[in-house]
């Protein structure tokens, strides 16, 4: 007959699988609080998220309305041509000045040429400089950066126009003169030949 177990432990036995029951319950309620703290930072993401994705939509439609692309264009485009006049000014200015220098002969050109490459390179600076709004929290350009971009492109565009006019009359002038040329020639060889059948014919010598 096998013999009864100590009383004692028997209690002793109960009482570690409580605390092993305790110890798992413990577990289970730690992984829950875990679990309920990573669903809590994942929906305040969520909504973060969203709220930027609503600002986003917002100043996306702001910087493609009308009357922000009406301002953004008419400010470039003024502030180019107000630019290109006055510099223009001072190059004539200047070409009047030098009288038969280097400005007056190529005043034409320095009225297009130095504007197309000083646009140009503001407008692939200012490219090259501005932030990816997938880089930069969603930020768009700012509308100043936006007319500063359209006021260099249109400057390099009117610079260019202009030296292609300038090029394209220097090429007309230089044909009319080789025109000219070829007529005041022929007048002086048509001359030439009427002026020797008036000269009377000079006695034979014997």
């Amino acid at each position: 007959m096998a013999p009864n177990k100590d009383p004692l432990e028997k209690v002793k036995q109960a009482l570690d699988r409580v605390q092993e029951q305790n110890s798992t319950l413990k577990q289970q309620l730690e992984a829950g609080s875990a679990l309920e703290a990573e669903y809590e930072k994942l929906v305040d993401k969520q909504s973060k998220t969203a709220v930027r994705y609503d600002k986003l939509l917002m100043r996306v439609g702001d910087k493609h309305s009308k009357a922000h692309r009406v301002a953004v264009d008419m400010g470039g485009g003024s502030a180019a041509q107000a630019s290109t006049e006055l510099i223009n000014w001072g190059v004539r200015a200047l070409g009047r000045w030098s009288k038969d220098g280097f400005f007056a002969n190529n005043v034409d050109l320095l009225q297009g040429g130095p504007h197309f490459f000083l646009g140009l390179g503001l407008y692939i600076l200012e490219m090259a400089t501005r932030k990816d709004p997938a880089d930069n929290n969603g930020e768009l350009p700012s509308t100043t950066r936006e007319v500063i971009s359209e006021a260099t492109k249109v400057f390099a565009q009117l610079g260019f126009n202009n030296v292609v006019r300038a090029l394209r009359v220097r090429f007309a002038d230089g044909k009319r003169q080789a025109l000219d040329y070829d007529a005041l020639l022929a007048e002086k060889q048509a001359l030439e030949q009427k002026l020797k059948s008036l000269q009377p014919a000079q006695p034979e010598r014997r």
